[in-house]
């Protein structure tokens, strides 16, 4: 029986979680961070008071939150504009990989539809980098041939991702026999609803193959966990950086099996869409996405802030092979400590990989601290859970009336309370 004060803390959530879901979905604009963060915080609150009641109904609760954005245009992301061009190419049969928009402007002047997302895109003079699971997704949604329309199906597609994800988690909590409560910090966490249902990040379509492959594969159903692995890494490449450990874990009778799975899988999601002519290009234009812009950074952003040059040589170029080196090095090394652990101390491993990689990386948007996050819900890791609540400080870079010293500020904030939390978690597990 659920207690009266229980059911008010359960109600207070539910309305503070659906004022800021709203407000952030429909009325805040991208460039006012001051109602940005207060409406967020708001829904962190939500969090926290179904963290101090019930369980009950959450799945319904979560789902509901998530359609009330469902006619949402996106406000703190353009990048579904992107996404249904380069949906709208594949249907008129254009490989989007070969060419920038700006070279295929003559089709704006022939279609519509096609001109309505021409005038928007931000990114008119690169190519795309999206993978092909993606733009599969991407081609059902542009072929409503409406902007509105591609957005609603997009998020339909994404929403239901997240329904099978919510599944995925509950079964692997189910099986290592971990307190099912902890979905709470997933499935009605503000940053996972907005970023990957509001914004339309396709993030969650990653997810869900990674930890339906991890579920597989802690079930010794190795060509299946290849398979579902290869679907992870067809909708987002970061999926190769955890291959050491699983390599390492399955030991010498099972990597056969799973790199059999995942190589010819991944080859056949490709094909249609890579030409061999081009690979090199392909992997230039991810390389340069990733490096031309620097946002949220942590380590990163220590050469904007110095600017230092070391031996003639431009510090960034310096510093950005410096610290892709270390993350390698500890990449590896956290992949050769975790590699005889037991299965469910693997996720903590994995958490620290994903996060070592970001920690060290350039840029890293909000929707990608929900990996560390989902991970994280089978780990004693509590960092995650802190820098999903941290990382929307990240959004004052994109409001121009906030002093850049302001900005440098919370960036530094964020990031000293996230390190202190890993600090704490890591010296609980050499303890353990």
């Amino acid at each position: 029986m659920i207690k009266p004060k229980n059911k008010h803390i359960k109600y207070v959530g539910i309305l503070m979680l659906s004022c800021s879901m709203l407000m952030l979905g429909y009325f805040v604009p991208k460039h006012n961070f001051s109602q940005q963060i207060g409406f967020f915080a708001v829904g962190l609150a939500g969090l926290w008071m179904f963290r101090r009641g019930d369980f009950s109904n959450i799945f319904l609760i979560g789902l509901l939150l998530r359609l009330t954005l469902i006619a949402s245009i996106p406000l703190l992301s353009d990048d579904y504009i992107r996404f249904l061009w380069d949906g709208y190419l594949t249907s008129e049969g254009i490989n989007p990989f070969n060419f920038k928009p700006s070279e295929l402007q003559f089709l704006a002047q022939e279609n519509d539809f096609a001109n309505s997302l021409f005038v928007n895109l931000t990114s008119k003079n690169s190519y795309s980098t999206y993978t092909p699971v993606n733009q599969w997704i991407f081609y059902f949604s542009a072929s409503t041939h409406s902007i509105l329309g591609g957005i609603v199906s997009l998020r339909i597609i994404l929403i239901g991702f997240e329904i099978a994800t919510y599944f995925v988690l509950k079964q692997i909590l189910q099986r290592y026999q971990i307190n099912e409560k902890k979905l709470i910090f997933y499935w009605l966490n503000p940053l996972v609803i907005l970023e990957l249902t509001g914004n339309l990040n396709t993030e969650g379509i990653f997810l869900f193959f990674l930890i339906t492959a991890l579920l597989s594969l802690s079930k010794i159903q190795d060509i299946k966990g290849g398979l579902l692995l290869s679907l992870s890494f067809c909708s987002n490449i970061l999926s190769v950086i955890f291959l050491p450990l699983i390599l390492l874990k399955g030991g010498k009778y099972r990597w056969h099996k799973l790199l059999l799975g995942f190589l010819t899988f991944s080859i056949f999601v490709f094909f249609p869409f890579l030409d061999l002519n081009n690979l090199y290009d392909y992997y230039q234009n991810l390389i340069e996405s990733f490096q031309n812009e620097s946002f949220n950074a942590s380590l990163f952003a220590i050469k904007d802030w110095f600017n230092f040059q070391i031996l003639g040589f431009e510090g960034s170029q310096v510093y950005e092979q410096i610290l892709f080196l270390c993350s390698v090095f500890i990449i590896v090394t956290i992949s050769w400590r975790f590699r005889y652990r037991n299965r469910k101390v693997l996720f903590t491993g994995l958490t620290l990989i994903i996060s070592t990689f970001f920690f060290l990386s350039p840029s890293v948007y909000p929707s990608y601290v929900i990996i560390p996050l989902a991970l994280s819900l089978f780990t004693h890791l509590t960092f995650p859970l802190i820098w999903s609540g941290l990382v929307f400080l990240s959004y004052s870079y994109y409001d121009n009336s906030i002093p850049t010293i302001l900005k440098s500020s919370l960036l530094f904030t964020e990031y000293i309370v996230v390190f202190v939390f890993l600090y704490r978690d890591l010296k609980l597990s050499f303890k353990k």
